[in-house]
């Protein structure tokens, strides 16, 4: 019988904790998403891992930070927040997209606390030549719509290559909205698209975390060159490319995901 779904409060940070034996693993999600960007995948690894999931602040049920000055320290804090009310000692650590970012961050700053870390599908450097929809966004204020139906008919992924089917989209983008004082609005703060971002190269030769680097092989986010020069540049990094899917693999083929990330977790130390 499956566990039932808990969730707990961490300070400002809510958590879903889907139960479970197994080693703990801790999943973290990308700009402007939530811990439901997770659902695909976190039931399949049954009894061999137990997932958790956090919305980092700004984002899902968990809190706005209220000057909306968001910073890649708060959200290394609200993942070492959520481990500390789970009660884990050490813990895989998978993040995608900017959780891909923070979770490498995260190991440069807590590596007695992590069994491995796991990065999927991110831009290891913001470059001018990599548009998208959310660089056009920043400055906007935060968008406000009459009805749900409206806000809904906005939804989209960024990018927004991805095989979910259009019902399960909406069911995604139910879980992404929120009714307001003044109307429905996302379920994320607006203001955390202005957050600046360092590379990730110089902190990743000095990680000694065994670390597992994916991306989806139709990707427009991470290229393969990227994926290997990170997996290349991480001490004893294993790299993978998850056939079929494009950036959003969680979604886009949890099965695989989960099973090269299982194969990771049987190959780490206790």
């Amino acid at each position: 019988m499956a566990a039932a779904m808990m969730e707990l409060q961490a300070g400002p940070v809510r958590v879903r904790d889907w139960g479970g034996g197994g080693a703990p693993i801790l999943l973290v999600h990308g700009m402007a998403a939530n811990t439901h960007w997770w659902d695909p995948a976190a039931p399949l690894w049954g009894g061999a891992l137990r997932a958790a999931a956090l919305d980092l602040r700004g984002h899902g049920e968990s809190a706005w930070i209220e000057d909306g000055h968001y910073a890649p320290e708060a959200w290394v804090a609200d993942i070492e927040s959520a481990r500390r009310a789970l009660g884990w000692e050490r813990m895989i650590l998978c993040g995608h997209s900017l959780g891909g970012r923070l979770v490498l961050a995260y190991a440069a700053a807590h590596p007695e606390r992590l069994r491995g870390v796991a990065a999927v599908d991110f831009i290891p450097e913001l470059r001018k030549d990599r548009s998208s929809r959310f660089a056009r966004a920043r400055g906007r204020l935060q968008p406000v719509y009459e009805s749900e139906e409206r806000l809904l008919g906005r939804f989209r992924l960024e990018p927004e290559g991805t095989l979910l089917g259009a019902a399960a989209l909406r069911e995604l983008g139910r879980s992404a909205v929120r009714r307001g004082e003044t109307g429905w609005t996302w379920k994320f703060d607006w203001r955390c698209l202005g957050t600046s971002f360092p590379p990730v190269w110089p902190i990743l030769p000095s990680l000694r975390v065994p670390a597992l680097v994916a991306r989806g092989e139709l990707s427009v986010v991470m290229n393969r060159e990227e994926l290997a020069r990170v997996a290349a540049a991480l001490p004893g990094a294993r790299a993978v490319e998850i056939p079929g899917a494009h950036h959003h693999v969680p979604l886009d083929a949890p099965r695989a995901l989960a099973a090269a990330i299982a194969e990771f977790a049987a190959s780490l130390n206790p």
